[in-house]
């Protein structure tokens, strides 16, 4: 569906659209383009203070609650790619638009109406700081610059919208999936001092692969034909159970267990049926740039501190994304907690 058949299917991008319209695909391309930029641009490891992050989105008490934390450490690690040196009003409309709608609809769930009822108005506020803008720049520096670069005659309601969707790709998925990656290296003998990048990168993929936060892709039949038989009809909606291919054991030994080892000889099927991100010239375009972030994330995490987890459940948290059960993940600095022993 995504590669061999991808021409039976509508142009579909989860970021690069405006309601459920996709821009067109020479527009898609060019904004890709501007993002890898955008990212390539700023060294983010070098500017990162991870202690002032881990700090700043725990409760007080040195906990790290889940559903949440994730995002808060990951909106810091791109602040420059969001808004590099901005008015603080966008910077705010940022902040406001990741607790109530990222966070409260699209991780936990819970104030769906209430979050429907702060998006407009979020977006408005957008549209406004962005009319207020001075002339653009040779260079875009950052995500606002990139949506304001755009041509097509995009309105600033337009502009405003893809801002939106650019931060939820940015920060949301890659924040929750960073919860993800720190909880299961506690769980599974990861948080050592002795932990080495290149031990982070097969952790990430198993992690990827046994809570993918995209837990679904959708695609809408353009034409009729079948899949494997089935027939499907114009129009009809296909979902792509991401999770389930994950888990699936005619791909993968002991599925359900986490495994990072298995990255070593990964198979041709076991690539095939790996979709995290996606596949074909609809997956995301940033994805070498977030699973570094989540490697160096949670390397630093692993490696500098002492860690425990508590859940109140066992399943995952099922929203438009695939988050950790509720509970809390502590994090303590090793030198504070050898101090402490």
């Amino acid at each position: 569906m995504l590669v061999d058949s991808a021409d039976k299917y509508a142009p579909q991008s989860g970021f690069f659209r405006l309601g459920p319209t996709p821009l067109p695909r020479t527009l898609r391309a060019e904004a890709s383009h501007g993002l890898l930029g955008i990212l390539a641009r700023h060294d983010l490891r070098s500017s990162f203070d991870v202690d002032s992050a881990l700090r700043e989105a725990g409760d007080g008490r040195g906990r790290l609650r889940h559903q949440r934390w994730g995002v808060q450490v990951v909106r810091r690690y791109f602040a420059p790619v969001i808004a590099h040196q901005r008015h603080s009003d966008i910077n705010s409309l940022v902040d406001a638009y990741l607790t109530s709608s990222i966070v409260a609809d699209d991780i936990v769930g819970h104030a769906v109406r209430r979050a429907h009822r702060s998006v407009p108005g979020i977006r408005a506020g957008f549209a406004e700081q962005l009319a207020r803008l001075p002339a653009q720049r040779a260079d875009a520096q950052d995500l606002v610059d990139l949506v304001m670069r755009l041509p097509g005659g995009l309105s600033l309601a337009d502009r405003a919208q893809l801002l939106q969707r650019l931060v939820l790709a940015t920060v949301g998925f890659t924040g929750v999936t960073l919860e993800w990656v720190v909880l299961l290296g506690v769980q599974h003998g990861y948080n050592d001092p002795a932990l080495r990048p290149e031990h982070v990168r097969p952790l990430v993929k198993e992690a990827l692969r046994l809570c993918p936060t995209a837990w679904r892709l959708a695609r809408v039949a353009a034409t009729d034909h079948e899949i494997a038989g089935v027939p499907v009809r114009a129009g009809e909606h296909i979902l792509i159970g991401t999770h389930a291919l994950h888990r699936a054991a005619t791909v993968w030994d002991r599925p359900l267990d986490f495994r990072p080892t298995r990255w070593e000889r990964p198979t041709r099927d076991q690539k095939r049926s790996y979709l995290p991100f996606g596949k074909g010239r609809e997956m995301c375009p940033a994805n070498g740039f977030a699973v570094q972030a989540l490697e160096h994330l949670g390397y630093l995490a692993l490696r500098d501190y002492r860690g425990t987890v508590r859940l109140r459940r066992r399943k995952p948290h099922v929203r438009t994304l695939l988050a950790p059960p509720a509970g809390w993940t502590r994090l303590t600095a090793r030198a504070q907690a050898d101090r402490r022993d």
